[in-house]
């Protein structure tokens, strides 16, 4: 802390700690977007009329809203609106905020933000919400910048140092993630309180909007993603030889010489990078990626506890099943009749169709297993695996048959014959051969009318006589019916 205040000098915070300190805050984080915010014009520094006329607006608005502080502390804002953004100016030069230098071009003095002024009020601008917010890229910097070092071969030791340091971000950002959906929850349960019912397609549609960053979390930036590819490039590096390992270790000393003090007594400056990398991933993985998940969830329940609760305060007053059949019973009878038959001509085309209860089985209830999370995402199948399965899937199904397909092939077969031998079946294709390969089951199928005899039959020998089909030999039997069930 003594190196902070080292560089930022005593009287640096005083502008944000007076009664002005809301107006000095407006014009800092005005003077940032202006140079350095998503539609700056690339320029670091800005004339004294431009910065005038940037303050003139905030310092009107901010005329009467001064907070109560220290009376010394503070000096007054008076004058014109002109010699207030003259007088702010000149008090954030002197804290230490805005440096003068020289427009070498137009031999004029030019204001920007100092080094320290420009890391604050970078931190300002976000704390109010300014930009555009982006999705997060630590987790994904981190394996770029592995394989960019694995490719290496240890020979870029600042591949690795920066995989590190963005590792050492990643629970920071799954913490940001985590507070900035807790706050929407928040706000939007206060939108909602405060609106009274009114104005909530507006503020779900706004909700849908910021949804797609939400998703993003699990998928482009996800930890779960990328862990597996990570631990697999950290144990690529393991696996080095020691030659290797020993010349990756010099280079990575060489490039950062402050690591020798966070290193115990022979302990290898390469293995202690990548395990931090892997513990960060890990506890990344495992402690906040659920908190991550758990923020979704209950971010997901308000919005559907706040639909639910619309949705039932925009039907009350409104006329429901109970009211309309009381309006109907005092209805004469001949508006009663002309009424319903309205509505049985509304409901003709619908077709109800009851199962044959002969047909349905009765199975225990299976005991519902509560599913495990393994913390995996399910990778996207890619155009050729979906190929592959699709072309599975039709094979399984392609040759299959139901009872009633093969009792009408053996029906067809023997037509009005009592008894024939499979011998005599006319196979075709592909799926008459497998008719007649269950053809003998047809005796345990009730559904055809008959009782069936099932019989062997034998060669002079008084062997198993066979037959060929075409596609293949197949045992011969002979198939009886008797007369037909009751």
């Amino acid at each position: 802390m003594d190196a902070l205040f080292d560089i930022v000098g005593s009287d640096f915070f005083k502008p944000l700690t007076g009664k002005h300190r809301a107006l000095y805050a407006d014009c800092i984080t005005a003077l940032f977007e202006r140079l350095h915010g998503p539609y700056a014009d690339y320029r670091v520094n800005i004339t004294q009329r431009e910065l005038r006329e940037l303050f003139h607006p905030l310092v009107a608005t901010h005329v009467d809203q001064t907070i109560s502080a220290i009376p010394d502390e503070e000096p007054d804002l008076v004058g014109r609106e002109s010699d207030r953004a003259r007088a702010v100016i000149r008090r954030l030069v002197e804290t230490g905020w805005l440096e003068t230098r020289l427009d070498k071009g137009t031999m004029l003095s030019v204001y920007g933000l100092s080094r320290p002024g420009k890391a604050l009020a970078d931190t300002l601008y976000r704390l109010q919400g300014g930009g555009m917010r982006t999705i997060r890229r630590n987790v994904r910097s981190t394996r770029n910048s592995l394989e960019a070092y694995v490719r290496s071969e240890g020979r870029e030791p600042y591949e690795l140092l920066d995989a590190f340091d963005a590792a050492q971000r990643i629970m920071s950002d799954l913490s940001d993630d985590i507070d900035a959906l807790e706050l929407q929850r928040r706000k939007l349960t206060e939108d909602v309180a405060r609106s009274r019912g009114e104005g909530i397609g507006e503020i779900l549609h706004e909700l849908r909007l910021r949804l797609p960053e939400v998703t993003r979390k699990f998928t482009a930036e996800s930890v779960v993603q990328h862990r597996g590819h990570i631990e697999s490039l950290l144990d690529a590096i393991e696996h080095w030889s020691p030659e290797r390992r020993e010349t990756a270790d010099r280079a990575i000393l060489a490039a950062q010489p402050v690591l020798e003090n966070e290193l115990l007594a022979g302990e290898s400056a390469l293995c202690w990078l990548t395990g931090n990398i892997r513990e960060r991933v890990t506890a990344a993985m495992e402690v906040k990626m659920p908190e991550l998940r758990e923020a979704v969830s209950n971010f997901g329940r308000r919005i559907q506890l706040i639909v639910m609760q619309q949705s039932a305060l925009a039907t009350q007053g409104r006329d429901t099943t109970a009211h309309l059949i009381e309006r109907l019973k005092r209805q004469p009878r001949d508006r009663q009749e002309a009424l319903l038959s309205r509505l049985a001509g509304a409901m003709f085309p619908l077709r109800v169709r009851l199962p044959d209860p002969e047909r349905v089985t009765v199975k225990e209830r299976a005991v519902r297993r509560k599913p495990i999370d393994t913390g995996l995402a399910q990778p996207r199948l890619t155009r050729e695996e979906r190929r592959q399965a699709h072309i599975q899937q039709a094979l399984e199904t392609a040759f299959a048959l139901t009872e009633q397909e093969v009792d009408a092939y053996v029906l067809e077969q023997m037509g009005a014959a009592r008894a024939m031998s499979l011998r005599h079946f006319r196979v075709t294709n592909a799926l008459e051969l497998l008719a007649l390969s269950h053809s003998i089951e047809v005796a345990a199928h009730r559904d055809t009318g008959y009782e069936w005899d099932i019989v062997p039959e034998h060669d002079e020998q008084g062997g198993i006589r066979w037959f060929d089909t075409g596609y293949g030999r197949m045992q011969a039997f002979t198939l009886k019916r008797r007369g037909g069930t009751s």
